[in-house]
């Protein structure tokens, strides 16, 4: 009997490409009004990027960390302080993640959220950092593990044990729905949980696995569940 449906967030519920360019283009605004002085170009950002993950390889899990150590890295070099440096990179950071929240969801996926939350236990298992609180998804969903917290991104199975020791339940108990062929339904396929796979045009080419349920839109779900529990 399936009892939990996680879900994997971005380019699931809503397009993640245009979310984080509008993210980061309000970023960037803040930034030239806070820091008139600093001077970056997205090359240079990438060389802090490199330089940074190559000292300190477990950043490159931590992905909010990540992107704040390198603000903070590109500010000290445009002659701000290191305190001051450390202080606008935290306001920086939240200054994106504010913007990185504001999705524009799918068509139907708070429709069929709100459907399955009357007989599941629904939850997000995301590699990324968005929040399920600044959102609003803690309406629907009543746990979220990113990969951040739980030290390794799919395809380690971390984030679906987590999810299965909070809800205490077996892997047979569990469907996980996502749109990447490799880091969702290998991935948990692999874990031993039940898959649905939503295909989209970017990733048309199935994983090394097979889905139990392949779906194009996200509101074709509760059938595909339905044919899942027959």
């Amino acid at each position: 009997m399936i009892k939990v449906i996680g879900f994997d967030l971005d380019d699931t519920l809503w397009a993640t490409k245009p979310t984080i360019l509008r993210a980061e283009k309000k970023l960037n605004e803040w930034l030239k009004v806070t820091v008139p002085q600093l001077s970056y170009t997205a090359e240079s950002m990438r060389e802090l990027r490199h330089a940074l993950t190559d000292r300190e390889p477990e950043l490159k899990t931590k992905i909010t960390e990540l992107r704040r150590r390198i603000i903070e890295h590109a500010l000290e070099l445009s002659d701000v302080s290191p305190s001051e440096a450390t202080e606008l990179s935290h306001q920086a950071v939240e200054v994106f993640l504010v913007a990185r929240n504001q999705v524009k969801f799918f068509e139907g996926s708070l429709a069929t959220l709100e459907h399955l939350s009357t007989r599941y236990i629904l939850g997000a298992l995301t590699n990324g950092n968005a929040d399920i609180k600044r959102i609003g998804l803690d309406t629907y969903f009543s746990f979220a593990f990113s990969a951040e917290q739980v030290g390794a991104p799919k395809p380690a199975h971390d984030l679906f044990h987590a999810a299965l020791q909070h809800n205490n339940i077996e892997p047979s108990q569990m469907v996980y729905v996502g749109d990447d062929p490799v880091l969702d339904v290998d991935a948990a396929n692999q874990a031993g949980l039940h898959t649905v796979w939503l295909k989209s045009a970017t990733k048309p080419d199935p994983g090394a696995t097979q889905a139990d349920q392949v779906i194009d839109l996200i509101d074709e779900l509760p059938a595909a569940l339905a044919r899942l529990e027959k």
